[in-house]
């Protein structure tokens, strides 16, 4: 049965269940009004009875008593009533006294039967009016549990598949699906997620045929390409003969050209390696301000091309657990990024410090034009890269950041980059294994 066929019917239920409790208590209370009515009838009897006493003889006064004795309806309260006003009219005070008492009893009964039987009737109004007041709060109840049963504790169902599809544990065996609407959505997202699953296996698989084809592909280009470069700089070293200006220049230009195939190709092959899980680190404890120095220096050529200061800003005595090549691979980078994108007579500041969360930082500053907001994520993806026409040094493959990513994963940290446009910005990335070094310690 459907949600909506399921409340219908409680709803139907509900409704016809509180509207006959709700009719018959409202016909229980005509009868009390009817009763209420009676009773105030009685009260006034009585009272007419102890003020005929003390009435003169009149006869508009004798014509209105008999009036109250036509409105009686009982039998022996018109009788009682009819004797006090004959008396009345006979003017006899004994006879009146005790034909009022008479008068008072019948009345007195009268009213006492009436509130009796309108007790009785109260009580049946207030029976049913917890009749109604529980029909209405049992539905409540019952729709509540409906709507938890098959609302809720489906959407919770519901919620940990997906949950279980975003963590990749998604098992694709749902319980059988209930004939209802949330069966229906059920139901839906089960063919969506085997799409998605589908797809995500395809592109997994051409993912790694890409991969293995680049990786074949930059192995059997290396080879001649290393051929190629060792015979550009024969030839430019005169080897064969002394060239002229015209075609050095051109053999120059080819041997930079081949030298940048030769770093793409060796971009590729290792990207290749740390997706396949084939690129091992080495990692050893290292002194930071060591580590970092010799870096800086192996930049130095080209910071003085750019007219680029590098600064160095550290913790002192720290030691970090690293693989010391390619950890120095990803700051090169970084660094090198930061001087191509800086503007002549500007710096760029490598900067150490201590996280919150107790991690090392590394942050590489400079004064460049900034990053786009959209940009951000986007630049740290195969082929992706920032470019500035205006700086003849901005060349790349696009691959130096994906690499920079993916190393710094591979020794347990996160890398990221903040940036205003037009400011700068500032490249970083995180290093959890370090200590202070043993010489700070001794001191």
């Amino acid at each position: 049965m459907t949600l909506r066929a399921q409340l219908n019917m409680i709803t139907a239920l509900v409704l016809g269940g509180s509207g006959f409790a709700a009719y018959s208590a409202y016909e229980t209370r005509q009868e009390l009004e009817s009763y209420d009515q009676v009773m105030n009838d009685s009260m006034e009897t009585r009272s007419v009875l102890l003020m005929i006493e003390d009435l003169p003889y009149h006869d508009d006064t004798f014509r209105r008593l008999q009036l109250e004795k036509d409105r009686l309806k009982e039998p022996d309260r018109k009788a009682a009533f009819g004797k006090a006003v004959t008396l009345y009219a006979a003017k006899n005070p004994m006879e009146l006294r005790r034909a009022i008492r008479k008068g008072l009893k019948v009345e007195a009964e009268h009213y006492n039967k009436n509130r009796g039987q309108r007790a009785a009737i109260q009580a049946r109004f207030e029976k049913l009016a917890l009749v109604a007041i529980g029909i209405l709060t049992m539905g409540l109840l019952l729709v509540m549990a409906t709507v938890h049963a098959t609302i809720f504790k489906g959407l919770q169902r519901l919620s940990r598949r997906m949950l279980d599809f975003l963590v990749d544990r998604y098992s694709f065996q749902f319980s059988q699906p209930d004939e209802s609407e949330l069966g229906d959505l059920q139901r839906t997202f089960n063919s969506l997620a085997q799409r998605v699953i589908n797809t995500t296996d395809e592109l997994k698989r051409l993912d790694s045929a890409k991969s293995e084809f680049l990786s074949i592909a930059s192995h059997e280009l290396r080879t001649p390409m290393t051929s190629i470069k060792g015979s550009l700089s024969l030839l430019a070293s005169g080897v064969i003969g002394q060239l002229d200006v015209g075609s050095l220049r051109l053999i120059k230009i080819a041997e930079g050209e081949t030298d940048r195939l030769i770093r793409l190709i060796n971009d590729l092959l290792d990207l290749a390696k740390i997706e396949s899980g084939g690129l091992p680190l080495h990692l050893n404890w290292v002194q930071w301000d060591e580590f970092c120095g010799k870096t800086l220096d192996g930049l130095s050529g080209l910071a003085h091309k750019a007219d680029v200061r590098l600064e160095l800003v550290s913790l002192p005595a720290v030691e970090v657990n690293i693989d010391r090549d390619r950890l120095q691979q990803v700051l090169t980078n970084l660094v090198s990024n930061a001087v191509k994108f800086s503007p002549k007579g500007g710096a760029v500041r490598v900067t150490l410090s201590r996280a919150k969360t107790g991690e090392l930082v590394v942050s590489v500053t400079d004064s460049g034009p900034g990053i786009k907001t959209e940009d951000r994520e986007m630049i740290f993806e195969k082929f992706r890269q920032g470019t500035s026409a205006a700086n003849p040094l901005v060349k790349g493959t696009g691959l130096g950041l994906a690499i920079a990513k993916a190393l710094v994963a591979e020794h347990g940290g996160s890398i990221g980059v903040e940036s205003t446009v037009g400011v700068g910005s500032t490249f970083w990335f995180s290093l959890p294994k370090w200590r202070e070094n043993e010489v700070a310690r001794v001191a």
